[in-house]
C-alpha cells in the first residue's frame, strides 16, 4: 500500500485537474529513515525524494533533526534543495549546518496563471530527552507567529500532537488558519473546526494522499474546507522518474544494512528461542502445519526482493528480531529466520530441554502462549502490510 511514486502519480494528476487551484505540498514529519544509526542513506533519499516531488515545507522531528544534521555535516544534502526544513520549536545543536529554519512563506501560483497566494508554515513536534534544544511549544508559537502573519495570506501549522492538544493550540492561536497533523496512526480524520481553525491528520504509512481544500474571504478567515483522502494502493501507476528514485534508494540502503550485518560481531550468547526443529518431537502434528505455512518460507519473502537485512520488516519475517538473545541477522543468526513457532507462542528454550519440568504456562515459560487472539496475529497482518488477509480464512491455513 502507498509508495512514494505512486504518490507521485497522484499529485501530477490533481494538478492537472485543477490548474486554477494554487497548490502547497507539505510532509508533517518523521520522513527521514527512522534508524538508529545516522548514517543509513534512506535518510538522504527520502530528503532527495520529498524534494523532487515538489513538498514545500517538511516538519521537522528530533529525530529528523539529528539525521539532518549528519547529512548536512557530511555534505550529503540534495543539490537545490527546495523543500523548506521547519521547525518551530527545536533548535539545531551549536555548529550543525542543517538548513532548518523557525518558519516558511511559501508563495504558490495556479499552475494554469492567477493570483499567487503566500502561505506561512510552521511545524511543531514534541522534542525527544527531555526537550534539550528545544523552547516550549507556546513559546515560539508566541514569538513566530506575528512575523509569519504579517507576511502570509493563509497560515498553516504543522504537528505531531494528540487531539486534545489540537484543539488546544488552536484556541490558543487563533491565528493559525490551518493545522495538518500527522501520527504512526493517523487516518486522515477531520476535526470539529475550532474557532476559525481547520484541523486535519494525514494518513499513516503514506497509505493514503490527503488533500485539503480551503477557501477563505479578504480578512483571512476560512470560509469553507472540504477534506478528502486519495488512496494509494498499487494499481495506481507508479511514476517512473520517482520510481527509479525509490529502487536506487532500496538498494542503497540495503548494501548498508547488509554491509553492517557482516561487520556485527559473532553471537556468543545462547539464544532464549528454541527453534521450531526442537518442537518437532513432541508436537509432530503442529510441527508439519507449520512446515508447511508460509511462516515458515517469511524470510524467503523477503530475499526475494532484496529485503532479508531490512530492519523494517524483519520483525514480522523472523523470529525474535529486537529482543535480546533473539535474532540478529541472517548471517549470526540463521536458525531463527522465518516466523517459527516461538515467534507466536514465545521463546521457550527452558520447556524444549526439559518437556517435564517446564511446561507452557507454569513457571519460567508463563509468557508462553498457549491460545492466540486475532488481535495477535493483526500485529504484522496490517492493511498495508497484508491487504488480503482475512483471519477466518488465513487461520485455517495455519490450524493446530
Amino acid at each position: 500500500m502507498g509508495g512514494v511514486a505512486r504518490r507521485a502519480t497522484a499529485i501530477k494528476d490533481y494538478r492537472a485537474k485543477h490548474p486554477d487551484v494554487p497548490f502547497l505540498l507539505v510532509e508533517t514529519g518523521n520522513a527521514l529513515k527512522q534508524s538508529d544509526n545516522l548514517d543509513d542513506p534512506a535518510s538522504r533519499w527520502a530528503l532527495e525524494i520529498l524534494n523532487e516531488l515538489g513538498t514545500d515545507a517538511l516538519n521537522v522531528t528530533a529525530g529528523d533533526l539529528r539525521r539532518l544534521s549528519r547529512l548536512a555535516e557530511q555534505d550529503r544534502l540534495p543539490k537545490g534543495l527546495r523543500t523548506a526544513c521547519v521547525s518551530s520549536n527545536l533548535k539545531p545543536a551549536a555548529g550543525s549546518r542543517a538548513p532548518l529554519r523557525p518558519f516558511a512563506v511559501a508563495t504558490v501560483a495556479p499552475e494554469g496563471g492567477g493570483e499567487a497566494v503566500r502561505v506561512g508554515i510552521l511545524a511543531v513536534s514534541v522534542p525527544e530527552g527531555g526537550g534539550a534544544g528545544a523552547a516550549p511549544i507556546d513559546d515560539a508559537l508566541k514569538q513566530h507567529l506575528p512575523e509569519v502573519e504579517a507576511q502570509s495570506d493563509l497560515v498553516v501549522l504543522l504537528a505531531r500532537q494528540g487531539d486534545a492538544e489540537l484543539v488546544r493550540l488552536a484556541r490558543a492561536f487563533p491565528g493559525i488558519d490551518v493545522i495538518v497533523n500527522g501520527t504512526g496512526a493517523g487516518e486522515g480524520r477531520e476535526f470539529p473546526k475550532v474557532g476559525n481553525t481547520v484541523i486535519v491528520e494525514a494518513a499513516h504509512a503514506g497509505v493514503a494522499l490527503g488533500v485539503l481544500d480551503v477557501a477563505w474571504d479578504r480578512a483571512g478567515h476560512v470560509e469553507k474546507s472540504k477534506n478528502m483522502l486519495i488512496p494509494l494502493p498499487p494499481p495506481v501507476p507508479e511514476d517512473a522518474r520517482i520510481a527509479d528514485l525509490a529502487e536506487k534508494a532500496h538498494r542503497d540502503s540495503m548494501a548498508f544494512e547488509e554491509e553492517a550485518a557482516r561487520k556485527s560481531p559473532p553471537v556468543t550468547m545462547p539464544s532464549v528461542f528454541a527453534g521450531s526443529a526442537q518442537c518437532k518431537d513432541c508436537h509432530e502434528k503442529a510441527y508439519k502445519v507449520w512446515e508447511k505455512s508460509g511462516h515458515a518460507r517469511a524470510i524467503d519473502v523477503l530475499k526475494k526482493t532484496g529485503d532479508h537485512f531490512n530492519s523494517d520488516c524483519l520483525e514480522c519475517h523472523v523470529t525474535g528480531y529486537g529482543i535480546n538473545q533473539g535474532f540478529v541477522n541472517v548471517l549470526r543468526t540463521p536458525q531463527l529466520a522465518g516466523v517459527q513457532c516461538e515467534a507466536c507462542h514465545a521463546a521457550s528454550v527452558a520447556h524444549a530441554a526439559s518437556p517435564q519440568s517446564f511446561h507452557p504456562g507454569l513457571g519460567e515459560t508463563s509468557k508462553v502462549r498457549r491460545r492466540l487472539h486475532k488481535d495477535f496475529c493483526l500485529r504484522c497482518h496490517t492493511p498495508e502490510n497484508s491487504p488480503r488477509f482475512n483471519f477466518d480464512e488465513y487461520w485455517k491455513k495455519i490450524q493446530h
